[in-house]
């Protein structure tokens, strides 16, 4: 009870101080959480301190470089998240060129089929139905489906001759 009481005095004594110490570093929620840190290590090691001249000097050495440590800590952590946003947005630009080139081939490819299947075959990539494409090209829905295979069909044999 009397070390409770011991520990209760010393941060009493010492809290404020610390706390305005490590605020000239970081932000006040992080310099009480630093305050906070540094008493608790600096009490529980206390017996390895029994030498020290100044319990105030220690002190602010102590969250100085604690205060420290947190603002390179959090630099790197920026840093990485940096480097990782940068990664994804080349990865992002990489996808968008070979997603483009896709794209211009596939274009190409149906450029090379006959007009009346290279039509069916933009009204289906575009998302019309077969039934909705049969209305707007005013064929049968066979003919379509008929169209569409014989358009896929051509496509695979291009793309096997494009590699």
């Amino acid at each position: 009870m009397e070390d409770y009481s011991r520990l209760e005095k010393f941060i009493r004594e010492n809290y404020a101080a610390v706390c305005a110490v490590a605020a000239q570093f970081v932000d006040k929620d992080t310099a009480q959480d630093i305050a906070q840190n540094v008493l608790s290590r600096f009490w529980e090691n206390r017996e390895k301190y029994k030498d020290v001249e100044s319990l105030d000097d220690f002190l602010f050495v102590m969250v100085k470089n604690e205060a420290l440590d947190y603002l390179r800590s959090r630099k790197r952590e920026r840093e990485r998240y940096s480097q990782l946003e940068w990664e994804e947005a080349e990865e992002q630009t990489f996808h968008t060129l070979v997603e483009e080139e896709t794209n211009q081939l596939l274009v190409h490819a149906i450029n090379q089929l006959p007009p009346q299947t290279a039509h069916v075959m933009r009204l289906a990539l575009s998302g019309y139905s077969n039934k909705e494409i049969a209305l707007l090209v005013n064929v049968s829905i066979n003919t379509v489906k008929t169209l569409k295979y014989s358009g896929v069909r051509k496509l695979r044999e291009y793309f096997e001759h494009y590699k």
